[in-house]
């Protein structure tokens, strides 16, 4: 009798412990989920957009600057702004966004009016202040006051940031960057995968698509001192031949400045 009842009393441990270990295993993942849950969504949505979006996974490198880039070369003026390239002889070709600079020895670029790129943070601002109020809030512990600082953080993020165990704050700015990211998408969409570049030279800086050394286009956004923001495409016309380097873009971004007043 003793002995059956050993029998019972141990088929009913062995019965139970599956029973304890699924109710263990139920409160670790409810634990996990209230702890780690928000941070595991968004890493496998950075998975998720990485796959579909190969380039998300690029961020900036900095962009070298040349000894020559500062040389004096001829002028292009456009919407009472002006920079230098070393080109001559250029046919200019106007439209209601944009300008056209048509070398003579093939080298084109397109300088966009300033006053059609969008200042994001000031609409963020303007247009909506309760949204702006949210943003705002995740952005608490690393505000953005500009817009050069919003496309700086965009740019930067990556996907290989995300983790199921960082912190909730930072796994909801880091989401928020990427989705814009994803959302701004590369300059130059021609291009599949772009080399991807960033400068500070001061007054003007900004980020560059494109590397000249191997024959790709070239776009930049640039912002000045005073938070505004230019767009340039460097390009050379079919067929020419002609070669742009960096000297000459360099040259172009770090003196672009408001045309002078007596200028006008």
């Amino acid at each position: 009798m003793d002995e059956l009842a050993r029998m019972n009393e141990e088929e009913d441990k062995s019965s139970a412990r599956p029973a304890i270990i699924l109710v263990l295993l139920v409160i670790l993942l409810a634990v996990f989920c209230v702890e780690f849950g928000a941070q595991t969504l968004t890493w496998f949505e950075a998975r998720h957009w990485a796959a579909s979006s190969p380039w998300l996974a690029d961020v900036p490198q900095p962009l070298p600057v040349s000894s020559d880039d500062t040389s004096k070369g001829s002028q292009a003026k456009a919407f009472e702004y002006e920079f230098n390239v070393p080109w001559k002889n250029p046919k200019s070709v106007e439209s209601l966004t944009d300008v056209q600079f048509k070398y003579d020895s093939g080298q084109v670029v397109v300088f966009f009016d300033p006053d059609s790129q969008l200042d994001v943070m000031h609409s963020l601002k303007s247009s909506n202040p309760t949204e702006y109020q949210k943003f705002a809030n995740v952005f608490a512990n690393q505000p953005i006051e500009s817009n050069y600082a919003l496309y700086q953080a965009v740019y930067a993020a990556a996907p290989a940031q995300f983790s199921p165990f960082m912190k909730l704050e930072e796994a909801r700015r880091d989401n928020v960057l990427l989705l814009w990211k994803l959302s701004f998408g590369p300059d130059l969409q021609s291009i599949a995968a772009p080399s991807f570049y960033s400068f500070d030279w001061g007054k003007n800086r900004g980020f560059q698509f494109g590397d000249p050394s191997k024959g790709q286009p070239v776009a930049l956004r640039v912002f000045d001192d005073s938070n505004r923001q230019f767009r340039f495409i460097f390009t050379v016309a079919y067929g020419s031949g002609a070669k742009i380097t960096q000297s000459d873009i360099n040259m172009a971004v770090r003196s672009l400045q408001p045309v002078p007043i007596i200028d006008r």
